[in-house]
Parts: C-alpha cells; structure tokens; sequence
C-alpha cells in the first residue's frame, strides 16, 4: 500500500496582512498545490491521497474554490482521494459538505463520519472528522474499539497530540499513543503545519504550501509505504510549495558594516518567490542607520513580499553624526534635541521611537540639502 498523505491547504485563505496582489498570488498557490498533490501522487504511483482536515479556510469558502479543488481531484482519476473534514472546515459546515457530496467527482470519498472507509480489499481507513471547530474531546477513541481482520489499517484525524499551551492533558488531545493502542499502522494527522514525525507510525503531513513566518520546516506532503498489516510504514517526505517565507534577524553591530551584514542575512536567490519578514535591533550610529533603513526600503520591490521592523534598532549618540545635520543653529538644536529623546531614560518606547525616526527624516533631508 502506497499513499500521500497531506493536510491544511487552506483553500481561500484571506491573508489579509498583506496588498492584493500578495493575496491573490498565495490564495493561487494553494490551489497550486492542491495539483502538485495530485502529480506526486502519479508521479510516485501512489494509489490514494489522505487529506487529515482543513483542506478549506472556512466553513463558506467561495463556490469558485470548491469548483477548482474538485476539478483538481477529477483530473487524477487513477487516484482515490479521501477527503476529510478539520477544525476550520469541520461538520458544522453543512451546506459546504453538502455541496461537496453532491459535486464529487467518482475518484474522492467523503471520511464525513467515524465509519471505515474500505479501498480494495486490503486497506481499512478509520477517520475521527471534527463534529466542530473545538470538539472537546478525543475523537479517535473509536479507532481502538473497531476490528478490521486482514486490511492495513490507516487512522485519518484533524488536532493536538502534544498540548503547546499547557502541561495538562486535556480530553480534546490525542493520545500520542493512539496508533499502537488502536492497531493503526499509521495515523495519519493533520493540523501542526509543519511536517512531523510524533511515532512511527503517527505522522503530521504539514502543510503543502507554507502560509506563515512561524519557523515550521519545509512544506510538502508525506509519502507512506506498507507493505502489510503490522509492518512499520517507510515515511518520505516529498517538498513542495511555491513561496518561501523568511523571518530574519539582523543584530546591528557598532563598527561593522550594516549594509555588509545586511547582504549577507537575506536570501539571494528565489527572491520573486520569497517573503520577508526583517527585524532589525541593536544601535548603529545616525549615518549608518539612515543607511540601513534607506537600503531596506530600495530592496522592497525585489521581493515578493519585504518587510521591516525596526523599532529595536536603536541610535548610537555621536556629535559626528550630528556634525552632518548641522553644526549650529536652530537645525543642530532641533537635531541635539531629537536625540536626546532617544533615550528611553524617563520616557515610552513609543516615544523614543518617534523622535528615532524625527531624527532619520532630519539626517536624510539635510544630506539631499548638501547634495542639492
């Protein structure tokens, strides 16, 4: 028994974080991978897709997206997909099922109840789809009470097996154990969005197109191999995903080089493919800084997506730096003033972050005046 095992595309993601185009284009991948699936699957000669939950954002996703993830499962005929529901698209969601049921093409089965689901005469797949958003409790319970005599036997669920928000164990938790109490060969999970192995046999697929900054490894799918009822699976995890996400962190250091140490933390290739989240801390002196901020501002359009944070990044007094505003007068006063509050000594973070950047403008504006 060959499968893929996937999870979380979240189709119709809204993304609202990011401009329009950003939207579209990440909406566009997930449809993207959703027939990336679909060409591993053949290109490995696997015989059925497992989608463990979440394969929709919502619970009314546009009608447009339901049609083109159906299409995408109706162009790989020779495969069986199983589809199931998760928290984001759970049972609750009646008419999207529904409508689902009613639209399928012949090579996608529904795992819309705690029922197992036969492929052939050799594989039993025994799914525990999410009644609601949060269920309360563990639904793969019924996994360990029902027999299957001679099938490979594949769990399909959508939740937490390790609880990140608290050492107590809750009933809405999977037993991290729960293919060895049940006889599963493989539990096949979905809902952490990176690829990971919890046993042998219990895998999360991840998701295939990556959707955040959160640190999760490589997005892909799993491809699953048993060749017998009781025999450990041979899990291989396969990359997919069009866009890569970078949450970057650039420590500024006095006397070396930011722009140096900027070229070397941001990635050089893929870049109209790469989002970029760039946080940036430590002090720098006035010229450098100006520097930095203005050479991360002529970098945006050679990113998908570039991001700076710079609230961090503090400013370095230095009567030389100053010196290139002005020497006197009122503008060197307004510039020695701008400094000081800096300073969080006796004053908000929110405010010395507005003076930080009065004092960047005012540094700018006088070198274009010297320049002119």
């Amino acid at each position: 028994m060959r499968f893929l095992h996937t999870a979380d595309l979240h189709l119709a993601k809204p993304f609202g974080r990011f401009d329009e185009d950003t939207r579209a284009a990440l909406r566009h991948a997930r449809l993207t991978a959703l027939r990336a699936i679909g060409q591993a699957a053949r290109d490995h000669k696997a015989d059925v897709i497992v989608i463990a939950g979440d394969t929709f954002d919502a619970e009314t996703p546009p009608a447009k997206t339901i049609n083109r993830a159906l299409r995408t499962i109706a162009d790989v005929p020779e495969v069986t997909w199983v589809l199931m529901p998760g928290n984001h698209d759970s049972l609750a969601a009646v008419e999207l099922w529904e409508r689902i049921a009613r639209d399928a093409p012949d090579n996608l089965r529904l795992a819309l109840a705690p029922e197992v689901i036969e492929i052939g005469e050799d594989v039993a797949i025994l799914p525990c789809p999410p009644t609601v958003r949060a269920p309360g409790m563990d639904l793969t319970a019924w996994t360990a009470q029902y027999e299957t005599p001679g099938r490979i036997r594949i769990g399909l669920a959508h939740g937490g097996v390790v609880d990140f928000g608290s050492e107590a164990a809750t009933p809405a938790i999977i037993p991290p154990n729960r293919a060895e109490t049940a006889g599963l060969d493989y539990l096949a999970l979905g809902d952490w969005h990176g690829q990971m192995q919890l046993t042998p046999r219990t895998w999360y697929a991840g998701t295939p197109e990556p959707d955040s900054f959160k640190g999760h490894p490589p997005a892909g799918a799993l491809l699953v191999d048993i060749p017998a009822p009781g025999a450990e699976p041979v899990v291989t995890p396969i990359h997919l995903g069009t866009f890569q996400w970078h949450d970057l962190n650039l420590q500024c250091l006095e006397g070396v080089d930011p722009l140096d140490q900027l070229a070397q933390t941001l990635p050089q290739k893929d870049r109209d493919t790469a989002l970029v989240k760039l946080t940036l801390s430590g002090r720098l002196g006035l010229s450098d800084h100006a520097a930095l901020l203005s050479a991360c501002e002529g970098l945006r359009e050679d990113f998908h997506h570039f991001e700076v944070h710079a609230d961090t990044l503090g400013i370095a007094q230095s009567v030389t730096d100053l010196d290139l505003i002005a020497e006197a007068g009122a503008l060197r006063t307004a510039a020695d003033n701008l400094m000081a509050a800096t300073d969080l000594t006796g004053r908000s973070v929110e405010d010395a972050q507005v003076a930080q950047i009065a004092l960047t403008h005012l540094f700018h504006l006088a070198q274009e005046d010297r320049e002119a």
